[in-house]
């Protein structure tokens, strides 16, 4: 398992968007149920991960770097309703998706340049 600041930190991230499309895709899902309420994830814990990971930079230590690891593949997250008493609104969820899409496409493509420089630099060429 990678330690690396920047691999961990955007494998969190991919599984953070994905679970908000998938929430998003859930929430259109129940729109026509009657007294469906909107719910959204709350990443707390894994934000604070992520910023103390980043206020260490490369000095990431082996617990943190082990705990950036192991939430990278079970992100820690809570689902719980949007806000009290609110309908779905599919306007909102759809953009919550598309937004959760631009992210991972986004950081998909950080992520394949990282490992473009990677392996750049371990066939030695500038």
């Amino acid at each position: 398992m990678s330690k690396d600041l920047t691999i961990e930190s955007v494998r969190l991230a991919l599984g953070m968007q994905q679970l908000r499309a998938e929430m998003a895709a859930q929430n259109i899902a129940s729109a026509n149920m009657p007294g469906a309420r909107a719910m959204r994830l709350d990443f707390g814990a894994s934000q604070a991960l992520l910023t103390q990971a980043a206020g260490q930079g490369a000095d990431l230590g082996p617990s943190l770097g082990q705990a950036l690891a192991d939430a990278a593949y079970a992100v820690p997250h809570a689902a719980i309703p949007d806000h009290e008493g609110a309908s779905i609104q599919l306007d909102e969820q759809v953009a919550d998706a598309a937004s959760a899409n631009l992210g991972y496409q986004a950081l998909s493509e950080a992520l394949s340049r990282r490992f473009g420089l990677m392996r750049l630099a371990i066939a030695g060429k500038n």
